[in-house]
C-alpha cells in the first residue's frame, strides 16, 4: 500500500509539474495599427525568410509555416491568421505546435520573436536579407532590361490566368477611379488586377485633391495578393 501511495503521489507531481507547461499551447495574439492586408503580407515575407512556408491561402488571411531545429526543440509547425479590427488595425493570431516532445516554453518565445520581425517587416527595418528556402518554390527575379515598362492591367474577372513567373495584384482604392502606377508607369485605374513579374515593385496611387498613397510589395510567382489603397483628402 506504502508502494502504491508513493507511486500515485508521483504521478500527481508530474501532472501539476507539466500541466503548466501544456498550458502555454494555447494561441497568442500580437495587434498592429496597420491594415489587415499590410499585417498580412509581412507576415508571409517573414516566414518565408526565416522559416519553410507550407500553406498560404490569401483571401482567408491565413498561411502555415515551420521552423528549423534548435538546441531546446525539434522544430515547430505554426498556423497564422490575421484578423480585421478596424480600417488600420489588425491581429496577428499564432498557433505553435511542438513536433516532437515538450518545447519548455520554445514555441512563445518563438513566437514573440516572429512578432517582433514582423514589427520590423512593417516599419521598413528588417534586418535580415530576404532568403528563399529550399522547399519554396523558386522565385526567379527577371532581369529588370526584360521587364515591360507597362505591366499587363485587366479588370476582368476571366482574364488568363497568371503565369508561373508572374503574380496577381487585386487593387481597389478609396476613393474609386484614382490612376494607378507601377514602377512609375501608368497601367490605368482601380480597381484593377495588375499582373506583375516576380520580384519587388512599388505600386502609386493618386487622384488630384488627395495625398499620393505608395506601397513597395514582394510578388511571388503564381501568388495573387489583395490591396486596398485608402487616399487622405489634402488639407
Amino acid at each position: 500500500m506504502r508502494r502504491s501511495a508513493q507511486s500515485c503521489f508521483i504521478i500527481l507531481a508530474a501532472v501539476a509539474v507539466l500541466s503548466p507547461i501544456c498550458a502555454q499551447a494555447k494561441p497568442k495574439k500580437k495587434v498592429y495599427n496597420n491594415s489587415p492586408e499590410q499585417v498580412f503580407l509581412a507576415a508571409v515575407r517573414t516566414a518565408r525568410e526565416r522559416h519553410v512556408v507550407t500553406y498560404v491561402d490569401e483571401k482567408m488571411l491565413m498561411f502555415t509555416f515551420e521552423t528549423g531545429h534548435s538546441f531546446s526543440s525539434e522544430g515547430f509547425i505554426a498556423n497564422a491568421s490575421v484578423e480585421p479590427e478596424g480600417a488600420s488595425q489588425a491581429t496577428l493570431i499564432i498557433n505553435v505546435q511542438n513536433k516532437k516532445g515538450m518545447s519548455w516554453g520554445a514555441g512563445d518565445r518563438m513566437a514573440d520573436k516572429f512578432y517582433e520581425q514582423v514589427a520590423d517587416e512593417l516599419a521598413g527595418e528588417t534586418k535580415q536579407a530576404a532568403a528563399v528556402k529550399t522547399a519554396e518554390k523558386a522565385v526567379v527575379v527577371p532581369d529588370p532590361k526584360a521587364v515591360p515598362a507597362a505591366p499587363s492591367i485587366t479588370k476582368s474577372a476571366d482574364a488568363t490566368p497568371a503565369s508561373k513567373e508572374e503574380g496577381k495584384i487585386v487593387l481597389t482604392s478609396v476613393p474609386d477611379g484614382v490612376d494607378v502606377y507601377v514602377d512609375d508607369s501608368f497601367v490605368g485605374n482601380a480597381p484593377a488586377t495588375l499582373k506583375l513579374p516576380a520580384g519587388k515593385h512599388t505600386v502609386k496611387v493618386s487622384q488630384s485633391g488627395y495625398a499620393a498613397w505608395t506601397k513597395e510589395i514582394s510578388v511571388f510567382a503564381g501568388s495573387e495578393v489583395n490591396m486596398k489603397a485608402t487616399l487622405e483628402k489634402n488639407q
